[in-house]
């Protein structure tokens, strides 16, 4: 008897047990991760507070401010001009009594106005002192091949700074044959002459290749002519140790620039409109060859937007970083970009840094499903901002 009590007892002290342990409730999940929305962010030198382009007077002393400011953050600039003096420069612009060279040699005198003291300008022109080696079917002239070939290297450094520094005066002086249309006579050896921009270029620091044309390449289209005569293909590699280098491709010297860390920019000038077929295959062709480079094709047809266009190429060498400020990952690189090339990154506060020896800093908020386009800006005490500006 006593034996069941006890058995009583520890099973109702089992129940009671049971009764009071609760279940424990489950904490929630936590809330998945906010998904990080793209969006993209365009930094350009200078573009009017509502998004549109301005070829104004009062628009163009604003870039020229803008220009010479972020020229002063970095050291000596190394820059290389090539110029086009081929026969096609001779041609009207459209809906105009002016010839396209005509305009470009006075945007030439204006561009003059921009450089430093201290920076190390050249000026190569082609197409000025041999007559063109090709018919604008790109056929040989009466399969004259040595003077195809000729014209093919016809590429001259006209103006070089001194050790004392860029000579405006010498530079005007160096450049005055190419207010003649007697000067513009040849083809247009893209590729040879980006290649010798590229030897001047090489080894130096903050260097850029500016190109002012309004054509396609021929070097690589007298390759394939001479290529289908085999005897006289190998009578002009004897006679021309640099063949290859005569006729190379606009792109196979493009990857030189890029491998080198050389900025490129090409200015297309007094292109027809774009229902012109030839300006269109001409844009598609620059197009195509900036990409390579990281960089975009510009257009000018006047002498103002020539010198605008100018600024905007050698802005476009700037480049930049932006590091997160968000509290946990505070500092850290996020992203490298360059002025005027468009960057797809995930919304939020950055700040931006240049790659310039003295560094400009601010910190900008992207916002999500825009196109975040901010410009830099001087305010009337001189200070340089950058300020967003509406999407085109």
């Amino acid at each position: 008897m006593r034996k069941k009590f006890l058995l009583i007892i520890v099973f109702l002290f089992f129940l009671s047990g049971c009764a009071s342990k609760q279940p424990t409730p489950k904490e929630p999940p936590p809330p998945p991760p906010k998904e990080k929305v793209k969006t993209e962010f365009l930094l350009v030198g200078h573009r009017s507070t509502a998004g549109q382009p301005d070829s104004s007077s009062e628009a163009l002393e604003k870039k020229k401010e803008i220009y010479h400011a972020l020229k002063s953050l970095s050291g000596q600039a190394h820059i290389v001009i090539i110029y086009d003096a081929s026969g096609s420069m001779r041609e009207k612009l459209g809906g105009r009594d002016q010839k396209r060279f005509e305009a470009a040699y006075e945007g030439l005198k204006e561009i003059v106005s921009l450089f430093r003291s201290k920076d190390d300008v050249k000026l190569l022109v082609f197409g000025s002192k041999k007559p063109s080696g090709l018919t604008s079917d790109g056929v040989i002239i009466r399969r004259d091949y040595i003077r195809a070939m000729e014209a093919c290297g016809d590429v001259e450094l006209i103006y070089s700074s001194p050790k004392e520094g860029f000579d405006p005066k010498a530079f005007l002086k160096a450049i005055q044959f190419l207010g003649s249309e007697k000067a513009y006579i040849g083809d247009t050896p893209i590729g040879y002459s980006v290649l010798k921009a590229y030897s001047l270029l090489k080894g130096l620091f903050n260097s850029t290749a500016i190109l002012i044309t309004d054509g396609e390449e021929t070097g690589p289209l007298l390759a394939q002519n001479i290529a289908k005569d085999k005897a006289w293909e190998q009578r002009l590699r004897k006679q021309y140790p640099h063949f290859e280098e005569l006729t190379i491709s606009a792109f196979d010297s493009i990857k030189r620039l890029v491998d080198e860390k050389i900025h490129f920019s090409p200015i297309l000038y007094g292109l027809r409109g774009p229902e012109d077929q030839e300006g269109k295959k001409i844009r598609e062709f620059y197009h195509k060859l900036a990409t390579s480079s990281g960089s975009i094709y510009l257009e000018a047809a006047t002498p103002q937007e020539l010198l605008s266009a100018y600024m905007e190429a050698e802005i476009m060498s700037f480049t930049y970083r932006l590091y997160s400020m968000e509290p946990n990952h505070k500092g850290e690189l996020v992203a490298k970009g360059k002025v005027g090339i468009p960057l797809t990154i995930e919304a939020g506060t950055y700040r931006l840094r240049t790659d310039t020896e003295k560094p400009f800093e601010q910190e900008i908020q992207l916002k999500p499903q825009l196109k975040n386009i901010f410009s830099f800006n001087m305010n009337r005490e001189g200070k340089m901002s950058l300020v967003a500006v509406e999407p085109r």
